[in-house]
């Protein structure tokens, strides 16, 4: 007498061949636009106000018409100059 034993079919996953495509097509795009589209020139991307930025680059400024001014020589210093005052210990491990 023979043993007759079915094996069960495994079923096909649809999720599972659904996930694999849509991680490969994630990679594929991704790898895509990452390297290979065409990157927008800084004239699409740039705001508005940029340009008002090209317009304060072209004003000149001459130092010596402010310096030799009324207004700059009528200002006064309230403070001394900056001087090097006491800067830590000569040997920071020495207990105090």
């Amino acid at each position: 007498m023979a043993i007759v034993i079915e094996q069960n079919k495994k079923k096909f996953s649809w999720f599972g061949i659904f996930t694999i495509i849509f991680f490969v097509m994630l990679i594929l795009f991704g790898g895509y636009f990452l390297f290979f589209a065409p990157t927008p020139g800084i004239e699409v991307v740039a705001p508005s106000g940029l340009k008002s930025a090209v317009d304060l680059s072209k004003i000149t400024f001459d130092p010596s018409s402010v310096v030799n001014s009324r207004q700059f020589k009528s200002l006064k210093i309230y403070t001394g100059l900056p001087s090097v005052g006491v800067i830590g210990r000569s040997n920071p491990f020495v207990p105090l």
